[in-house]
């Protein structure tokens, strides 16, 4: 766009050449003035072409419809993820306040306020797990956030981050990808309560199938709520077997199926 800059004193003399003097744009616009201050530093006012401000406004307004997230029925009321992702604010939780009434009602027939800090407690973990169970994007690919343990290796402490990962069809076990920095993306399969169980499997594919092979041998797990403690040597061995045959390279057929482990 062409700019024609005009001082201060001499603004009704850009406002003229503007209507009358016929200079055009390539596109057939009028070129458009800048009206500067007395130093000839900053701008003041700019005349545009009217077609060429409204194209500018159209710009404008389709950005920020663009910006903002189309509301999901699916959702419950008040559960916005864009508003309160965990980069919201620091150390921002998943937005509870909602579900603390009904669920209050429902667990103990009491209102929120009246209960006791461990009763308040337990329906808050119960209202995190609604929430986790809720699909962010339920039109792609089912990204959901887990409070997860750090999974950097050279983490100093156990620290736990809210991060995405992407449901699986078995409930509480989760997937996410990281890069490791030389064969492209591997995946890990991550529990609910934000332990990883495994990771290294080099497609999304292999990952979600040895995560539905796992959850059909140890049936009796929680996984949403399970900790490294809920595994005995009888489990441990049974994920080994599920490990070498649904390989994180893909399935060997060389390798028997694992059998289902029906009590802890």
């Amino acid at each position: 766009m062409t700019q024609i800059s005009f001082p201060l004193k001499d603004a009704v003399e850009a406002l003229d050449r503007f209507l009358n003097d016929g200079s055009r744009e390539h596109n057939g616009n009028r070129m458009s003035r800048h009206i500067l201050d007395a130093k000839g530093d900053a701008t003041l006012a700019v005349i545009l072409d009217p077609a060429e401000h409204r194209a500018l406004l159209d710009a404008y307004h389709a950005f920020q419809d663009s910006q903002a997230p189309k509301d999901d029925d699916d959702l419950p009321a008040s559960y916005r993820p864009y508003l309160h992702s965990p980069n919201a604010t620091t150390d921002r939780l998943l937005p509870t306040e909602p579900l603390q009434a009904p669920l209050s009602y429902a667990l103990f027939r009491k209102p929120f306020s009246e209960l006791t800090q461990t009763e308040q407690d337990r329906v808050t973990g119960t209202a995190i797990g609604c929430l986790i169970r809720t699909t962010l994007d339920a039109d792609s690919q089912g990204a959901v956030p887990i409070l997860m343990m750090s999974h950097a290796q050279d983490d100093p402490e156990p620290r736990q981050f809210w991060q995405l990962a992407y449901k699986t069809d078995v409930d509480g076990l989760f997937l996410r990808a990281s890069d490791n920095g030389f064969f492209g993306e591997e995946w890990a399969i991550v529990l609910g309560s934000g332990w990883k169980l495994f990771s290294g499997w080099w497609s999304r594919d292999d990952a979600a199938r040895a995560a539905a092979a796992i959850a059909r041998v140890l049936p009796y797990i929680d996984w949403m709520t399970a900790t490294p403690d809920a595994f005995n040597d009888a489990s441990r061995e049974a994920l080994g077997k599920v490990l070498r045959r649904y390989h994180v390279t893909g399935l060997r057929k060389d390798q028997p199926e694992p059998e289902p482990i029906v009590a802890a």
